[in-house]
């Protein structure tokens, strides 16, 4: 049977990318067996990433939006090579329990209904990988609205915490996901919160 042509990063995927991406400035991290093996490729192994200076506004790459990171955080779309629809990183120069907060976005064609299969599919594929996974609050993206789930779990003996996040505005769907060590949770969702804030789309 021919695939879907619309297929968009599965969030397992997106949020074995955040991990990486999170980690340590060491590269021989690989994603979990139960992670798709397209995920092998989003290693840190860029150099001379993007930065931003406080206050600056960066554009995804899609052009479709742009957002204000926090202070601290730079623009590091190119350590998630080889990921699939990659619009946007962003990565904390802080580090907590071993780990930078950071976001990555991803876009894609599609509608709703794409966007709900693959949050629940995402969920299924992190639950059956032996990660904890439960509902997250509801978010507003500049107007949108977002729905999506919180996966804990440990990786390379950093304790994390995932919060994948779905929108569809404009025929494309968008997966956002904050990633942070549990012991910084609190922190990443007030910064979550402040980068949304300023969210706009183009």
């Amino acid at each position: 049977m021919k695939a879907r042509p619309t297929r968009v990063v599965s969030v397992g995927v997106l949020t074995c990318a955040l991990v990486l991406t999170g980690c340590s400035k060491d590269t021989t991290a690989s994603p979990p067996a139960s992670s798709p093996a397209s995920a092998s490729g989003a290693t840190s192994t860029a150099t001379g990433s993007a930065t931003a200076a406080a206050g600056d506004e960066v554009r995804g790459r899609s052009g479709a939006f742009t957002v204000v990171p926090p202070e601290g955080w730079t623009e590091a779309t190119d350590k998630a090579t080889g990921v699939a629809d990659i619009d946007l990183v962003l990565l904390s120069s802080k580090k907590v329990g071993a780990f930078a907060n950071n976001l990555v976005v991803t876009s894609a064609a599609g509608d709703q209904s794409v966007l709900d299969d693959e949050l629940a599919k995402g969920r299924q594929q992190l639950g059956a990988a032996g990660r904890t996974v439960s509902s997250a609050p509801g978010k507003s993206v500049s107007g949108s609205a977002a729905a999506g789930f919180t996966t804990t779990f440990e990786q390379q003996g950093i304790k994390v915490l995932a919060r994948s996040y779905g929108v569809s505005r404009g025929g494309r769907i968008y997966l956002l996901t904050l990633s942070s060590s549990q012991a910084d949770a609190t922190h990443a969702m007030a910064e979550f919160d402040e980068l949304l804030s300023t969210w706009a789309w183009t």
